[in-house]
Formats: structure tokens, C-alpha cells, sequence
């Protein structure tokens, strides 16, 4: 008899732990952090130019973080070439640009290997929930 996972914090953390574990291996080669990607990566899919306090907001929600830790790591982006800023806006640079592509090429062959013996109708249905999950857990975070 098979055993029944049911989805709780347990199993959410521990599929983050891993996740997370296979990122920050990924992050090694290129030199960069967590934050410095995250960063990049809302930088490179907003468009050419985005306004800074806008990608501050974004950053700080989606990383959960507070605003002078988005911009210490907007700060480094800046040192390594990857994106410009000024007081106004933040526009990736074409190595950063070069440097996501082959970090989200990185990432995505983990992740078909990670994925290759889940059915796409279960990664479907997780992909629902952990979205439901998300949009409820940011609503308790931030009560009305």
C-alpha cells in the first residue's frame, strides 16, 4: 500500500530546501547570491527599462525581504556589469542579459531532469496548488 503525502509545511519546505539546495549550486559558477538572481531575473523579464522604486516593490514582495537588502543586491548587480541604475530606473546590460540566459538554461536542464518521472498532469496539479498556496499565504501576510 502506497503512502499518502498530503501537502503541508513539512513537505512545502522540504521541496524548497531542495530546490533552493540545486539553485545555490547552479549560482556558484556564475559567483552570484540568491538575491543578486532574483533581482535579475525580475530585471530582465520587466522589460528594457524598469522604474527603480517599482522593482524595489516587486523584489521586496517576491523575496519577502526589506527594501535595503534589495538594494545592497541591486548594489552588486550594478558592481558586476549586470545591470545599469540611476536614481529613476534599472536596465540589464547586455552580459547581464548573457548571464540570465545561461542561468535560466542552467536551471531549466535541472529541472527536466529533476521533473522527467512526474507525470505532466501531476505537475499540472501542483503547479495550481502551489499557486493557491502562494496567493493565500501572501493574503495572510498582508491582511486587508
Amino acid at each position: 500500500m502506497a503512502t499518502v503525502i498530503t501537502l503541508n509545511p513539512q513537505v512545502l519546505g522540504q521541496a524548497e530546501n531542495a530546490h533552493r539546495a540545486l539553485l545555490d549550486q547552479i549560482l556558484q559558477s556564475p559567483g552570484m547570491t540568491y538575491h543578486q538572481w532574483v533581482g535579475l531575473t525580475v530585471a530582465a523579464t520587466a522589460g528594457d527599462q524598469v522604474p527603480l522604486e517599482q522593482l524595489i516593490g516587486r523584489l521586496t514582495g517576491a523575496l519577502k525581504t526589506d527594501a535595503d537588502t534589495v538594494r545592497t543586491a541591486l548594489t552588486e548587480l550594478a558592481a558586476d556589469g549586470l545591470i545599469e541604475q540611476d536614481r529613476a530606473s534599472v536596465r540589464v546590460t547586455a552580459l547581464g542579459r548573457t548571464r540570465f540566459g545561461g542561468v535560466r538554461s542552467d536551471i531549466e536542464g535541472a529541472m527536466k531532469q529533476a521533473y522527467a518521472d512526474i507525470p505532466a498532469a501531476d505537475l499540472d496539479t501542483a503547479g495550481r496548488v502551489l499557486a493557491q498556496v502562494t496567493a493565500q499565504m501572501n493574503a495572510v501576510l498582508t491582511p486587508a
